[in-house]
């Protein structure tokens, strides 16, 4: 028995010390489990906590206001709501797309494409599946909140575009694409865009950017299970930190925002561009490109038809015009044939030469474009009937070289460094550039033709109105420009451009200039003036039109008026300054295949009317300030009088 007893014993107390040793073992790691979670990676699944009850709200930046120069608001914000996507809050991904489509009818794979693009973004990072929605949207999906964890409407503030802004001026935002998303924070790693987020595609939207973003804030929220906001950290007392978003900063444009309504509603219906300068600075005043498009779809996001539609069509809506179309000048271009005529002593105010209606070179015949002729014309004449037989012989006896060399002084043929969008230098020929181009020498019958603006000559809209411009105000050539000043958002000025002067025409006379304004006066003011349209009450207006063909005379002349294709209609074209002297404002107007005729018939009627109302704007405007002076004037009398 005592044996028997002693081997229950043994194995009892070997069995203890296994419990013992297993109980240990248990028991120590536990404890190295504790130490490993709430010592070594202690941080980590704090922040981890953190994360399930305490939210980041991103605070988006409002972009900076745009105003014109008089403080109107151009392009300002509203707020807009946002259907976003909290993917570290998603219980079901599958479930939750499916009833986000059933209540907002969109298909599923639009937001799985949307989540597909943000990938390498991090979990706690929204991500943007539907801009814009409507009240009921909303309503839609906070009533249906408790069944769409981690899924929320969210507030930003977007632009408010309305009918009258320019799009090609002002541009567009467009949602940066994952490729831009790791260049463009290259430069940007205190304030890094993220994916969703609305960029700069074009105009002052793109090229002041860096100005008019701002800087996004944040703020903490506790929630619930449900990932709704709670009361927890306000019944505890304790404050979750915020940052504030800071605006971007404003721009005050050069743009007269009145003006700018005028010269669109003047222009419609047309094709191509509309510039207007302020001679004595370069600032321009206004700037229209037909056809334009929607800002307003491209910042919600354009669908694959829209675009389709916009690249297709032949007027190119997406080109600005006014600095990247270029067109062949037209008789507007004579006024430098003029001046290098004169300065070059082939003719004077007083020589005169006969036109039959055409030229004859060589075997070749050159037509005026009234094919009656105008008889004996001298310069001012020539300039106010815009005879083409004229300047034919003018611009023979200067020769191509001698031309040239007097139409890049005005700055023609080389682009004029407009900081906006694309720029094309126009084309101003040589013997020399015919000869790298096309292996040939310069022929006798290419100079007819560029002497009248047509050929191988091109400028765009803004080289037009520039070059009027520097007629106006004696030979200074200003560089154009759009952006007076840059104000952040406590009030500060931290950018202000002055005028800037490219070059003064050394090579052209006041006396030359002189006579060039007075026969340019005369194609307005004159009633039997080819610009007569554009004449204004009460002021002084000079200009010159312009009618540049497409396809030959002949070819248009065997078209019945319906029959002629509009891609072979003449492009009309108008430039002109007001008044003749110390001028203060400059226009040029180029309607691309225009349906109702030439420049004096339908360019110079748009001049009119923006030359018009800048100096009804004017008088307004003088008449206000005069009275706002006497009311000031009149408060401080009384004041004196009370004390």
């Amino acid at each position: 028995m005592t044996r028997i007893h002693k081997q229950e014993s043994m194995l009892v107390e070997s069995r203890f010390m296994w419990a013992s040793i297993v109980v240990l073992v248990v028991v120590c790691g536990l404890m190295l489990r504790l130490w490993y979670i709430q010592i070594y990676r202690g941080d980590y699944y704090r922040e981890v906590s953190e994360r399930n009850r305490v939210r980041r709200i991103e605070i988006p930046a409002p972009r900076g206001i745009i105003f014109d120069r008089n403080g109107e608001v151009v392009l300002g914000n509203r707020p807009f709501y946002d259907l976003v996507y909290l993917r570290q809050y998603v219980v079901d991904k599958d479930t939750t797309f499916k009833i986000i489509s059933r209540l907002l009818h969109v298909p599923v794979t639009r937001f799985e494409a949307r989540l597909e693009m943000a990938q390498s973004q991090p979990t706690f990072l929204p991500i943007p599946l539907k801009r814009d929605l409507s009240q009921h949207e909303v309503s839609i999906i906070e009533a249906n909140k408790i069944f769409l964890p981690g899924i929320e409407v969210r507030v930003a503030p977007r632009r408010d575009y309305g009918p009258d802004v320019p799009p090609h001026l002002l541009g567009y935002l467009k949602e940066i694409d994952p490729d831009a998303l790791e260049t463009l924070n290259v430069d940007n790693s205190n304030n890094p865009y993220l994916l969703g987020d609305l960029v700069g595609k074009q105009g002052i939207e793109l090229r002041w950017e860096k100005y008019l973003r701002g800087q996004r804030g944040y703020s903490l929220i506790q929630v619930d299970s449900f990932g709704r906001q709670s009361q927890g950290a306000e019944e505890t007392g304790i404050t979750l930190p915020s940052v504030p978003a800071k605006p971007g900063a404003d721009l005050e444009l050069t743009i007269d925002y009145e003006l700018q309504k005028t010269a669109k509603a003047a222009f419609a219906g047309k094709n191509g561009s509309v510039v207007v300068l302020n001679p004595q600075t370069g600032e321009v005043l206004a700037a229209v490109s037909e056809p334009g498009f929607d800002p307003k779809m491209m910042q919600q996001g354009v669908s694959p038809e829209d675009w389709r539609e916009l690249i297709e069509n032949p007027f190119k809506p997406l080109l600005d015009k006014s600095s990247g179309g270029e067109f062949a000048p037209g008789s507007v271009y004579k006024a430098v044939v003029a001046m290098a005529g004169l300065e070059e002593k082939v003719i004077d105010e007083n020589r005169t030469f006969f036109c039959p209606g055409y030229y004859t070179l060589g075997d070749r015949r050159f037509y005026c474009y009234d094919r009656k002729g105008h008889g004996t014309v001298n310069l001012q004449k020539a300039i106010m009937k815009s005879c083409d037989v004229y300047f034919y012989q003018v611009g023979i006896e200067l020769g191509v070289d001698r031309l040239a060399r007097y139409a890049k002084a005005f700055g023609l043929g080389a682009k004029l460094g407009i900081a906006l969008n694309m720029e094309k230098p126009g084309l101003i020929p040589t013997s020399a550039w015919k000869m790298l181009t096309y292996r040939l020498p310069w022929a006798g019958g290419d100079t007819p033709n560029i002497s009248i603006g047509q050929g191988y000559d091109l400028v765009t809209p803004m080289q037009m109105a520039n070059l009027y411009a520097t007629i106006a105000n004696g030979g200074k050539v200003w560089r154009p420009y759009y952006v007076n000043k840059v104000t952040n958002h406590v009030g500060e000025t931290i950018y202000e451009h002055h005028p800037e002067l490219i070059r003064q025409v050394a090579e052209v006379s006041p006396k030359t200039f002189e006579l060039v304004r007075a026969a340019l006066q005369t194609v307005v003011m004159d009633p039997g003036g080819t610009g007569k349209k554009a004449q204004v009450e009460g002021v002084t207006v000079a200009g010159k039109s312009g009618s540049v063909q497409v396809v030959s005379l002949a070819k248009n002349n065997n078209k019945g008026a319906m029959g002629v294709s509009m891609n072979w209609k003449e492009h009309a074209m108008f430039a002109a300054f007001s008044p003749t002297e110390n001028a203060e404002i400059a226009v040029a107007v180029v309607s691309q295949n225009d349906l109702v005729g030439g420049g004096g018939k339908s360019a110079a009627p748009v001049a009119g009317a923006i030359i018009k109302r800048f100096w009804e704007l004017k008088r307004e405007r003088s008449a206000v300030a005069q009275a706002l002076k006497l009311e000031e004037k009149h408060g401080k009398e009384e004041k004196t009088k009370a004390n």
